[in-house]
Parts: C-alpha cells; structure tokens; sequence
C-alpha cells in the first residue's frame, strides 16, 4: 500500500498547485521589486503557487506563476513617418519556467493621441527582458481606433520580463507638435484578465518633423556614445560627428574614436558610420564642426590624447583639426596645432564640442576652456583662424576666470558674444567683447537661460543683415537647475538679451546638443538621449512654426523682398 502512496500524493499536491494557480483569488500586495527605479505594485496570491514545500519535493522546474504587472510608458519624441515607435507597455513579470503562461489577449486605448489619423498601422510586439522595441517580436497588427481595442495575441511567456508593446507605424504626412498617448487597461494571460497597474508617469510622444536615432551603445563596435557635433554642408547634406568610446564610457584619456553620419534628405535616413579620426589606443575626443560659408571646406575640431585634469605643461591635451574638401565625404588626416593654441605655462586647453563659428570677415573662432594653473580652475578664452584652419592663434585676453565649455557667436552690431557653462549661480555666464576678442566686459548671468552645468549650443537663425525679417538667435541646453534633463530649444530676437520664446523637446533625460540650421529653414539638433543609457544620440528636425506656436514663420530673403 505504502508503495502507491507517495506517488499518489506527489499527484494530488501537483493537482492543488495547479488548481490555486488557475484561481482568480489575487491580492494586490506591494513587492519589493524596481524597474527603472518605479515602485512596482504587484500581484500575488494569498497562497503562491510557485513553489511546494522543498521539505517535501524537489521539483525540477517550478510552475511558472505571474509576479507582477506594470504599465510602461515613454516620452521620447517620434519623427513623422517612423515605425513600430512604441506608445505603452505592459510588463508582465513572471517566475519560473514550468507549464508556461500564455498570452490571450490585451485591452488597450490611444487615449491622449491628439489625431489618430496621424497613425497608419498600430502593432502588437512582444520582447523579452529589455524594455526596447528593437528586435521585438510583432503579434499582430491593427488599423487604429478611437475606442478600447481588445486583440487576440496568443504567444508563450518567458521566465521574468515579458514587454507587451502597443506600438504604431506614423503617417509621414502626421502633425508635428500632435502627441502619440495610450494605455493598456488589462491584459489576459491564460484566458484569465488581470488589470495593469499604472505608472507614474503617461505616454506622451511628441510628434516632430524628424527624430532618428542615430548611435547607441554597442553600435559600430562601440561601447558608448557621446558629445554630438552637428553642422549643415554647402551642397545642404547633414553631418553629426560624435565621441565613439569604444572600450567604455568616460572621457579622455580612454580609447576614443571621432566618428560621423551624414543625410542627404533633411535627417530623414542616413548614412552607415565612417570614421574621422582613429589614433588607436590613444583618444580623440569632443568634436567641434563649423563651415566655411564660401569655399565650403568643413573643419572637424576637436582634443586627443591627454585628458583634461591630466594635461600639464610638459605633456598637454593636444588640438587637432581634420578637414573635408568634398561635403564631408572624406576627411584629412588630423593636422596637431596644440602649440598655436597654448599661451606659456598653461596646463591645457580644449575646444568646446558642437558648433564653432564664422564671423563675417571669414575668420573661424571658438571659446576654449583653460587650466592656466596645475588646479583644477577652469578659465575661458579663445581661439581663431583667418585661412580657414591651417593655422591657428590664440586671443590673449580672458574672457572669463571661471568658466567651462562655452561658446561664441558675433552679433549684427559686431560684438562678440560668450555663452559659457556655469555651476553657481544655476544658469549661463554671459561676456562682451566689442572689439573681436582683444578685450572682454565684465562677465554676467543670464537667469532665463537655466544650467545645470552642462555644455550645450549657441547659433545664429537669421540676420536681418542677409535680407530676412528678424533677427534671431538660438540656444540649446538642458534646462533645469540640477539634472540634465528637460532637453530645451530658446529663442531671442533683441540679440540674446531676453529669451522670450522657449519650448521643451525632450523631458527625460538629456545631455550635451547641437544646432544647425537646414536650407529649408528648419532647425535640426543633435542631442544625447538618456532614456535607456548615457547616452543615446537622436537627431531632431523642427519647424519655427512649432517653436513659435505658429506665431512665427521663416521666410527666405528672395520671398520677403517679393511681398
């Protein structure tokens, strides 16, 4: 008798484990689980089904149970045309890999999209254990409605995160400035409904004229991605040239590579990546672009070698230029300038990344920071070419004791102005010269422009100088007092003095950006997204219609002189 016993009551307590894990009975308890540093509410039964007792039986494969459900969002802006951009997730977290759950369906609703015309196709994708829609399974796909959807997606789950995306593919003709939104209300696992605990935050996708991705981590051999450098070619192609960090993260002296895409539809597509500059072991780092208006020869500026806090008088970071003759097709080897650029007894010196400058007369200039000493105070001066970046000099006089990455442009009076990063007080330092650089005003702070210590770029738009209409500046930053977050693109029509005109492109988490202007008027920015990792590189085409709220429109100088 005792022989039939026990496998009888290793049956009848795999029927109970069963029987308990197809109930309904949950209990919403809090588990201490993060993702992405949210607090997950999740869902478990009073009685978990996933384990028996090891006392008793030592099961190979425990039956696999549901953890956890979550509602994932995202704020990441889209570009028209884009497809499969995720809108809402539902993380459905499980445990163990026996007898596996299935998916049956889920309800959802694109509630918060401003017009659903604007998307073409709505997917269902599935991924597993990454929260990105990048080689996700795709379930099914779907016309977009106005009511709640429910859809049979039937698919196995995975032991852990299992990332149920409503996605959408996006008209190209969709509305810069609508937003993509939407919810998932519940999914059905096992033809059982469980509801989706909601996040904190909504999805709220703002819809540009453009918005690709263009490096992330693992890209071309590697490992991270930073400083963007963006400029517009004389034939209109795109460049963005970046920092490739290819063994890690982390500034020079690392193992660093200039690399660079180019466009030749407005950011739509680009190119694979080529590399600039490729010193080995040895790094190259912040790159800084600027064109010459009449010949057309594009420089790459940017330090190699040294790192900033490492550099001394005997061994500095270096200066090195690389030139295209051909739109940014091909490039020069780097040509070394460091000793052009160093006044005696400095300790280092370096470009700021992004957009350097061309005056009116054709001279190419750009605000370096400085360690004049073997501390760690950082000054700022600068530097310029009159041939277009065969040689190079330097301006004696100090712009600024205290300062940091910065950048300069000339104003329609002739004044040079410095935009330079600042710490203490939270926002920009602004400094005058008003004679080219041979002496500078007292330096000043610009509260409207809020910085939390972080480099960022400073373009003209216009000139009523060329023939348009206004005057306007631009300046780009992530505008909040303490985090690199808050992406934001400014406006001035007086010459910088006030900024009245301000708009928000991204609101996570972003890092340094930069400007160009297109032929068509639109402004593209090139900036570091920090959703899933520091950092991502997005480029972003957009209209001064969104900027303005329509209250402003570009107008070629051809057009104005024609009215």
């Amino acid at each position: 008798m005792k022989k039939f016993f026990l496998p009888v009551l290793f049956f009848l307590l795999i029927f109970v484990q069963f029987a308990f894990y197809k109930a309904k009975n949950f209990a919403i308890t809090e588990i201490n689980n993060t993702i992405s540093g949210i607090k997950i509410i999740g869902l478990q039964n009073d009685f978990n089904p996933c384990f028996l007792s090891d006392s008793l039986f030592n099961l190979s494969n425990q039956m696999m149970c549901i953890d956890t459900i979550i509602e994932v969002t995202t704020n990441t802006p889209v570009g028209r045309g884009n497809i499969n951009e995720g809108i809402v997730a539902a993380n459905v977290i499980t445990i163990g890999t026996g007898n596996p759950l299935e998916l049956t369906s889920l309800t959802f609703s694109l509630d918060g999209t401003t017009d659903i015309s604007d998307i073409k196709q709505i997917n269902i994708n599935l991924s597993f254990n990454s929260t990105r829609t990048s080689n996700s399974l795709l379930l099914k796909s779907l016309k977009p409605q106005k009511k709640d959807i429910t859809i049979i997606c039937n698919h196995s789950l995975h032991e852990g995160n299992n990332f149920i995306w409503v996605s959408a593919d996006l008209q190209s003709t969709a509305k810069e400035g609508n937003y993509l939104a939407g919810k998932i209300s519940s999914v059905t696992i096992d033809k059982i409904d469980y509801p989706v605990t909601p996040s904190a935050e909504k999805s709220n996708r703002l819809i540009f004229l453009e918005h690709k991705l263009l490096f992330s981590g693992g890209d071309y051999g590697s490992a991270n991605f930073r400083i963007p450098a963006l400029t517009t070619a004389n034939d209109g192609s795109l460049i963005v040239a970046v920092d490739a960090r290819v063994d890690r993260t982390g500034d020079l002296p690392n193992n660093i590579d200039i690399m660079y895409r180019r466009s030749f539809d407005q950011g739509n597509s680009w190119s694979d990546a080529s590399v600039i500059c490729d010193f080995g072991m040895y790094g190259a780092s912040d790159p800084a672009l600027v064109v010459d208006k009449k010949s057309g020869v594009i420089l790459c500026m940017f330090a190699s070698h040294i790192g900033l806090f490492h550099s001394t008088f005997d061994n500095p970071i270096r200066f090195q230029v690389c030139r295209s003759e051909d739109n940014g097709v091909s490039w020069s080897k780097p040509v070394d300038h460091t000793n052009s650029i160093y006044a005696p007894g400095w300790y280092a010196a370096w470009l700021a990344s992004g957009s350097a400058h061309q005056l009116r007369n054709g001279r190419i200039v750009g605000a370096i920071g400085v360690r004049q000493e073997a501390d760690y105070t950082i000054s700022n001066f600068m530097i310029y070419s009159d041939d277009v970046g065969l040689t190079w000099n330097y301006k004696s006089a100090q712009a600024s004791a205290i300062g940091d990455e910065a950048k300069i442009m000339e104003l329609d009076n002739g004044n040079l102005i410095m935009n330079i990063r600042n710490k203490t007080p939270n926002c920009r330092k602004i400094v005058v010269s008003e004679d080219g650089g041979d002496t500078w005003g007292a330096p000043f702070f610009q509260h409207e422009l809020i910085d939390p210590a972080v480099n960022a770029d400073f373009i003209r738009y216009t000139s009523v100088l060329d023939g348009y209409d206004k005057s306007r500046l631009l300046f780009s930053t992530a505008s909040h007092p303490t985090t690199r977050k808050n992406l934001t693109l400014f406006m001035s029509y007086d010459e910088g003095v006030t900024w009245p005109v301000s708009k928000v492109i991204y609101e996570g988490l972003s890092g340094y950006s930069s400007l160009t202007i297109l032929n068509d008027g639109t402004i593209g920015c090139a900036y570091e997204n920090g959703e899933f990792e520091e950092y991502q590189i997005y480029f972003v085409r957009l209209s001064l219609d969104w900027l303005t709220d329509g209250k402003d429109s570009y107008q070629r100088p051809n057009d104005i002189l024609r009215k």
